[in-house]
């Protein structure tokens, strides 16, 4: 399998694979980060990237395959929305307020998906306070669709939108009051 089709594997499907051997969770994360190494100075849909951290914890991931403990999202790629509270990482909110705020703990979704096994390599960009409908603050500058630069991925989860449609994660957090998650799925398909 190329990195091409290793960057845009549905969850359930990598998952399924890990499970038969056929696919690793370090070749999967080392194929997401060589993706985005190569689009991500364009789009910009990360604040922060953990690539050392997640990669030692594909690897706990492959043991735990290998010895049949796997948990349910076990060495599955995430990107954490920057509204989000992750242990000992920044969460600005895209804020300049907020640039230097760092979280002792993770909020419970976040909780949720690493208890089963997902590992968070990166986090994305969302306007300041999660308040427009496209993707851009002072603090992060704009974040562009991958299908066509010129244009906005929507907001307020742009960032993982952008990510999702770029291939730079196989699973991402985000939110919605007036359509945080639903505008950057209709402009990032």
């Amino acid at each position: 399998m190329n990195d091409s089709e290793l960057c845009y594997l549905s969850a359930t499907r990598a998952i399924r694979l890990f499970d038969q051997a056929r696919l690793s969770p370090v070749e999967l994360m080392q194929a997401l980060i060589r993706r985005c190494e190569s689009v991500e100075p364009e789009i910009n849909a990360f604040t922060e990237t953990y690539f050392d951290e997640a990669l030692a914890l594909a690897r706990q991931a492959e043991a735990r395959y290998r010895q049949g403990t796997q948990r349910p999202l076990e060495g599955v790629p995430l990107v954490v929305k920057d509204e989000f509270k992750l242990a000992g990482k920044r969460r600005t909110s895209g804020s300049l307020v907020y640039r230097d705020r760092v979280d002792d703990d993770n909020d419970i979704i976040v909780q949720r998906l690493l208890d089963a096994g997902a590992i968070a390599h990166a986090k994305t960009t969302t306007p300041e306070f999660c308040l427009p409908g496209s993707c851009h603050s002072r603090l992060w500058g704009i974040t562009r669709n991958p299908w066509n630069l010129d244009i906005t991925p929507g907001g307020s989860s742009g960032g993982s939108g952008a990510a999702l449609a770029a291939g730079t994660t196989t699973i991402a957090t985000g939110t919605d009051i007036g359509g945080s998650i639903r505008i950057p799925a209709a402009l990032c398909a």
